[in-house]
């Protein structure tokens, strides 16, 4: 009764009165949209106005309105110089991938950043549980650039991943000069000074970038045989040798730090320094970044590298100390070491070999570990090996890559110099490259036979043996 008598108090007109309101809104909401992209239109290159003889059809009319001339990667031709301004947040847009000439400039900041988004499932046939975890890995921000003058160059990143407990950390903040080629008057890079927190100097694949990884990971290999990250200065250098483009760095460093990418904090560092440096010359002429042949060299090119690191470790620096790994148990030496040994020297060398062609890459590295000189004279002379053989080939140039590798390290660190142990990685895996390294899919497959070390970005354990299957989204900018 109610709602009819509500209805009985309506006039009869009133529904048309509200559809005919309605009605008149619409046409003006179309009016004002209409007015707009008109007035917006007559900005972009080839609008003719409303009196045009070439009348535009609609879909020539949304093409208009999204620049009209959307070329190579998908920049607008008319849009020349870079831009800085607000839209739902500060924006700076770039107009193609070399806009701007930084060593014009006196001061220049770039900002770049990467992550990889990474699932890993273990199935363990050993003494750890299998495991099925998705991570973010390497949530990295990165700024370069130099001021005062081009020669005056520094480098901060920032790093962050979800299987460490600190959420936030300084991975690199350094400061490079060059100083033979602003103060000498040699050529640019041919002597350089560096101070602060950066890759030590050792190995080929520490030198290169995660984000050029043909694995998804550093083998088991390369980080058993690593220094890591650092705090120290350098001296380095390039040049040629007889028309062979060759480089070389040399640095004091606070310590060691193995297979890990955060440093150890000043009061857990003995008082000793360490010395570690590498070189390396392209006998074939200049060779290109990543470890795969991306650019699909026409003719063969060869890198050569060796490096070497030493220092002294003190039980009064205990984290330093407790740092080196044994084979193939991947349990600390500390723990197996006598109480009565307080210090010992740590010693490693490595050398490498990386060539490509024509899609085709192949690396091949050894590496030595000497571990001597123990304090009360109660253990022996301790000696360790490692070989990696990794190779890749693009079954499509520039956008599908099969991999293939082998990592083994044989020593006797694990029993003291009683006898020697092993541990073995076989992997293969795929990658798919959308935007060159910058934007890839990769997926591998190891069989693991003992984890030497302690790494979370290996996404394995000490001891571990099993099948290890990773896949891999990496986006960066």
């Amino acid at each position: 009764m109610a709602s009819e008598h509500l209805a009985s108090s309506i006039p009869a007109n009133q529904p048309y009165r509200c559809h005919l309101r309605r009605i008149l809104v619409w046409l003006c909401m179309a009016s004002c949209l209409l007015a707009s992209v008109q007035a917006n239109a007559q900005d972009f290159p080839g609008y003719n106005g409303p009196d045009s003889q070439s009348e535009c059809d609609a879909a020539e009319a949304a093409e208009l309105f999204e620049y009209q001339a959307l070329q190579g990667d998908g920049f607008a031709e008319n849009t020349q110089t870079p831009a800085l301004g607000y839209s739902d947040g500060f924006v700076v847009a770039s107009p193609d991938f070399d806009s701007i000439p930084r060593e014009n400039y006196p001061f220049s900041t770039r900002l770049n950043g990467w992550m990889q988004l990474r699932h890993a499932a273990f199935d363990s046939d050993g003494p750890n549980r299998s495991r099925n975890t998705l991570s973010l890995e390497r949530i990295r921000i990165g700024l370069d650039g130099h001021a005062f003058v081009p020669e005056l160059r520094y480098t901060m990143v920032v790093d962050a991943n979800s299987d460490q407990a600190a959420d936030v950390n300084f991975l690199d903040a350094f400061l490079s000069y060059d100083v033979g080629s602003h103060a000498l008057g040699m050529r640019p890079n041919s002597l350089g000074l560096r101070a602060g927190k950066w890759k030590s100097p050792f190995s080929r694949s520490r030198e290169e970038s995660a984000r050029r990884f043909q694995f998804t990971e550093r083998s088991v290999a390369n980080l058993f045989f690593d220094v890591g990250r650092s705090t120290g200065f350098s001296i380095y250098g390039e040049d040629e040798i007889d028309r062979m483009p060759a480089r070389f760095e040399v640095a004091v460093i606070n310590g060691i730090n193995s297979g890990r990418d955060a440093t150890i904090s000043a009061d857990d560092l003995d008082r000793n320094f360490a010395f570690s440096g590498r070189t390396s010359i392209d006998p074939l002429g200049p060779f290109t970044v990543g470890e795969s042949d991306l650019e699909w060299s026409p003719k063969s090119i060869l890198r050569l590298g060796a490096g070497f690191v030493g220092t002294r470790l003190d039980r009064e620096g205990m984290v330093e100390f407790a740092r080196p790994r044994v084979v193939a148990s991947g349990r600390s030496l500390a723990e197996l070491l006598p109480m009565s040994v307080d210090s010992f020297d740590y010693l490693m060398f490595t050398l490498d070999a990386h060539w490509k062609v024509r899609g085709f890459s192949l690396i091949a590295e050894h590496h030595w570990r000497t571990l001597y000189n123990f304090s009360n004279g109660s253990v022996p002379t301790l000696n360790d090996a490692g070989l990696l053989l990794q190779a890749g080939y693009f079954l499509v140039p520039k956008k599908y890559e099969a991999v293939v590798r082998w990592s083994n390290i044989v020593g006797d660190s694990g029993t003291l110099g009683r006898f020697s142990e092993s541990t073995n990685e076989i992997g293969t895996g795929f990658a798919r490259y959308f935007h060159g390294h910058d934007v890839k899919f990769t997926v591998d497959l190891s069989w693991i036979d003992g984890v030497p070390i302690n790494s979370p970005r290996l996404s394995l354990l000490p001891g571990d043996k099993g099948l290890l299957l990773r896949s891999q989204l990496q986006f960066g900018f």
